[in-house]
């Protein structure tokens, strides 16, 4: 069942779901989003960016506070922070959807999915796919979002917040992909030879650093879990150090039919 306007007038007052909302913003189905002063970009680079690096998958982004407008180019990509923060229960989820008015200038958003029990201040990313430069300021609608409930049933282990990576739960908007929450569940070797499990990728309460949970697939009597800061996790390593005895070029890295067998047999 998707919410009509008056539902989400309800679900705001009620249920909190969207924070920082202007109310006229509401329709018949939907409520608008729009653009903070803050955008990111991605910086221009003539070397191929490995996504298996997070360190340099972070070092993309740009942060970019907008005064008062912004000459939006032809054929750029940025990101939107937005001026709301979402913030959706177990049985709700959201969808943001581009505004027709903008599309037909061609300047479109991407379609993005909300799952249930997500909290957080979302980027979107904008496309200008027209020939022209637009001036967009501060406060502009570039969007709508659409709530829909979940039939009944949801377990709290299917909700966001309980999922084992949720690495955008409480975002502030300023942080771009963080696509090696995919690396969870795999088998990574280290750069002495030993062969490690990561189990999760948890933040630091005071840095709010991403921190890599892992566990050793050998016996330890010290520890058999283990966490390290991923930037360092997955850090370029001098090739020829005396003790890299794999010859490989960051300290951990994947080791993809092994994490295969080595999940086959845990199951």
């Amino acid at each position: 069942m998707i919410f009509n306007g008056n539902d989400i007038k309800k679900l705001i007052k009620e249920k909190n779901v969207i924070e920082n909302c202007d109310m006229n913003y509401i329709s018949s189905g939907s409520c608008d989003i729009s653009m903070s002063s803050n955008i990111l970009k991605i910086k221009k680079t003539f070397k191929t960016i490995d996504l298996s690096e997070p360190e340099k998958v972070e070092n993309m982004y740009e942060k970019i506070h907008i005064k008062d407008s912004y000459n939006f180019k032809s054929n750029e990509c940025i990101f939107v922070i937005l001026n709301e923060k979402i913030k959706l229960p177990k049985n709700i989820i959201a969808h943001i959807r581009p505004r027709t008015s903008l599309s037909r200038l061609g300047i479109v958003i991407n379609f993005q999915h909300i799952n249930a029990g997500y909290e957080g201040v979302l980027n979107i990313a904008m496309y200008n796919l027209s020939p022209n430069t637009y001036k967009i300021n501060p406060g502009m609608r570039i969007g709508q979002i659409v709530f829909e409930e979940l039939t009944d049933g949801i377990t709290d282990d299917l909700v966001y917040y309980n999922e084992k990576t949720p690495m955008y739960q409480n975002e502030d908007g300023t942080k771009g992909s963080k696509i090696y929450a995919d690396f969870v569940g795999k088998v990574f070797r280290h750069f002495k030879g030993n062969y490690y499990f990561i189990e999760s990728i948890s933040m630091d309460s005071e840095t709010k650093e991403d921190i890599i949970v892992y566990r050793p697939l050998y016996e330890r009597k010290d520890s058999m879990l283990w966490t390290r800061p991923a930037k360092m996790f997955f850090e370029e390593i001098d090739v020829n150090r005396k003790d890299n005895i794999t010859g490989q070029k960051h300290r951990f890295e994947l080791v993809e039919d092994l994490s295969m067998d080595y999940l086959k047999n845990v199951k």
